[in-house]
């Protein structure tokens, strides 16, 4: 059950679309579930806008006390878990990349955001 974890020290890479992309593809085909883990919790106003397909479970209630146990709960119910998190360098960032089967790091195409993602 591979748990993607979306991380950027910084904010406005496109992220969470890229995130919410993935999870939408994958639900056209299994059950996925989508951690907002943005404290602005952009993913799931999107789902309230009724937008989310029906194989797309979105956890908005997930903090740096309790970010392993949701990214263990949704493993357990579905078959892959996308993680959206906010663009800090904070230590929720490390406690759900150690959960990680793989990290994305979405750049912009500039040096800067390179060195930063580095």
């Amino acid at each position: 059950m591979p748990t993607i974890v979306f991380v950027s020290p910084k904010g406005g890479v496109g992220k969470t679309t890229a995130a919410l992309l993935l999870a939408t593809e994958i639900a056209r085909s299994a059950k996925v579930t989508a951690i907002d883990a943005d404290p602005n919790h952009p993913i799931e106003a999107w789902g309230r806008g009724g937008a989310a397909p029906k194989n797309l479970t979105i956890v908005a209630d997930a903090d740096e006390d309790n970010i392993i146990e949701k990214i263990e709960e949704a493993a357990a119910q579905t078959p892959f878990v996308v993680v959206d998190l906010e663009g800090t360098a904070a230590k929720i960032v490390l406690l759900a990349v150690s959960q990680a089967d793989l990290v994305i790091i979405p750049t912009q195409g500039s040096q800067l955001d390179a060195e930063q993602a580095a």
